[in-house]
């Protein structure tokens, strides 16, 4: 085993090169897959409707909670068809100081306000580090995704006056994905 052991070093070295390699940046055109989160409940949740609708993916971090409410108040005006189209409201977790049990409770009470709303919790950068979204600290990103998974739009957002700016060029995605 001591002579296999420098040869064993350099394998696992070359294994985690390649893992570091193989990590992406998120961008248009990349498929991305379904993830494991929580729900506001704690309870394991994928990601709904990857393939199946348009998904407007809101990924922010609960410190700028309101970031995106121009751009999600436009696209709710438009009132998309629900069996073509999802919003989905990520808190990222792990980058706040806000803790958990009270983004969850604050995510329940969404719910209830907005029926029908899905809002998952992203306690451990899962889909950060999946997604290759970098970091996301002090800021939201939103995501358009097509019925093929792929990244239509991709964009981090700091202030609402950014998240007005977005708004014709998202709800025209958007659209045309629908109608495709």
């Amino acid at each position: 085993m001591g002579k296999n052991l420098p040869l064993l070093l350099l394998f696992t070295l070359f294994l985690a090169a390649g893992k570091i390699v193989a990590q992406q940046t998120a961008s248009v055109g990349n498929i991305v897959y379904g993830q494991q989160l929580v729900d506001p409940n704690d309870n394991p949740k994928a990601i709904p409707f990857l393939h199946e609708k348009v998904l407007a993916v809101f990924y922010t971090d609960p410190d700028q909670k309101d970031v995106n409410d121009p751009l999600s108040d436009a696209i709710k005006a438009k009132n998309f068809p629900k069996d073509k189209y999802a919003g989905i409201g990520i808190a990222n977790c792990k980058d706040t100081w806000i803790p958990d049990a009270a983004i969850r409770m604050k995510a329940r009470q969404k719910e209830k306000q907005f029926p029908g709303s899905i809002i998952l919790l992203d306690t451990k950068r899962i889909l950060s580090k999946a997604w290759g979204l970098g970091d996301c600290n002090g800021l939201g990103v939103v995501i358009i995704i097509g019925k093929d998974a792929k990244i239509r739009f991709i964009k981090n957002v700091k202030t609402q006056e950014e998240s007005k700016a977005i708004i014709p060029q998202v709800l025209q995605i958007i659209e045309e994905e629908i109608s495709k």
